[in-house]
């Protein structure tokens, strides 16, 4: 992801196509992302089909949700894009005007369009099932796993609980509201890279590997490991009937911080379990593995390559989500290592995958289209 990284050729080339001729080569061409979508809902189906007590969740209502968010997370993230791209290489006069320049040259070009919607179209479905399978998780495999995580924290950790290690560090009212700052920018930096990768990126190797690497991620992290290792996470320990519970002096100390300055964590993990006790399908909660840390190291791995200052930013960015996740009681520092881990693998994984994808026949057939050879 880099800015100025020679989108214009794609936007260049092919203008003459038909959009719709164009489009059907493209959903082509994706074929290998939309398989694992199709494969991903295929899944979520049997899954109802097979496990009692799985009632019906108002998808509708879940999916014009997912539309309402996701369509301005995705013009924001264009535009965040578009904006550092030309603060860096262009400094026009108007900036605002000049923005709005580009944001129109980007959703005016058939070209752009009919290579970017089919992985809106994919990363929409993946987000859909995961809402509504995160919602079934504690339905599926009821939490049992808490105990378990806390105990392996303190066996990794010397004794300790990662947050009493970092209390001492953190504990000042303005380094948590910081920290809650970087967890909350995941939403942005996630935003700006797949309506990157998706619109703006030429296709090829790199793109495919990322979107590729992201799904599966979510397929297996957020799906088949947040079911088999169901755990709701330290901040809900009370709800779950522990006692004593040990991470009761953190949440005390993030109640008090967030009477200095807003700790959105504690909001947001409030409204989640509300609606989990409520039994809406929007009370998603599971722990393990944390997607923010995988996603995270995600970013970092597609940087390679890129300007220091991008890679280095995304490092600490990385880094400061996986404080953040045991510091603002979201996670145990295992449900952060593990996802590291699995993000690390299937990023090595989705290497070969993607060269073996690009020399499909589907996608070079959509590569003469976009040189103008068809």
């Amino acid at each position: 992801m880099e800015p100025g990284a020679g989108t214009a050729p794609l936007a260049a080339e092919a203008a003459g196509d038909g959009f719709l001729s164009l489009l059907r080569l493209s959903l082509n061409a994706h074929g290998l992302l939309l398989s694992a979508a199709f494969v991903h809902v295929l899944g979520f189906v049997l899954l109802h089909l097979v496990v009692p007590g799985m009632g019906s969740k108002p998808g509708g209502e879940i999916l014009a949700g997912i539309l309402f968010f996701s369509v301005p997370a995705v013009l924001f993230g264009l535009m965040g894009f578009l904006f550092i791209d030309m603060a860096i290489h262009e400094k026009p006069d108007h900036p605002i005007a000049a923005l709005l320049r580009r944001m129109k040259s980007v959703l005016t070009d058939p070209v752009r369009m009919a290579n970017g919607l089919p992985a809106a179209l994919a990363l929409v479905i993946f987000m859909y099932v995961f809402t509504m399978l995160k919602a079934y998780v504690p339905v599926i495999n009821p939490f049992a796993w808490d105990q378990t995580f806390d105990a392996w924290d303190r066996a990794l950790h010397f004794g300790y609980r990662p947050w009493e290690l970092l209390q001492p560090i953190l504990g000042y009212w303005p380094v948590t509201f910081l920290i809650n700052l970087n967890y909350n920018m995941w939403f942005v930096v996630m935003n700006v890279f797949w309506a990157y990768y998706a619109f703006l990126a030429n296709p090829g190797v790199e793109r495919t590997r990322f979107f590729l690497a992201y799904v599966l991620i979510w397929m297996l992290g957020g799906g088949v490991l947040a079911v088999l290792f169901s755990s709701a996470g330290p901040c809900y320990f009370t709800n779950l009937g522990f006692s004593p519970d040990p991470y009761a002096p953190l949440m005390a100390y993030l109640n008090e911080a967030n009477g200095h300055a807003p700790i959105w964590a504690l909001m947001t993990q409030n409204m989640l379990w509300d609606l989990h006790a409520e039994g809406s399908a929007f009370g998603g909660v599971s722990a393990m593995p944390s997607m923010h840390n995988a996603t995270a190291l995600l970013f970092v791995l597609a940087s390679a390559g890129r300007p220091r200052w991008l890679r280095v930013t995304l490092i600490l960015h990385c880094a400061f989500i996986l404080i953040g996740s045991v510091h603002l009681g979201w996670h145990y520092a295992v449900d952060g290592y593990v996802a590291m881990a699995l993000a690390a693998g299937l990023w090595w994984i989705a290497g070969p995958v993607a060269r073996w994808w690009e020399a499909a026949r589907a996608v070079e057939d959509y590569r003469n289209a976009l040189a103008g050879k068809v």
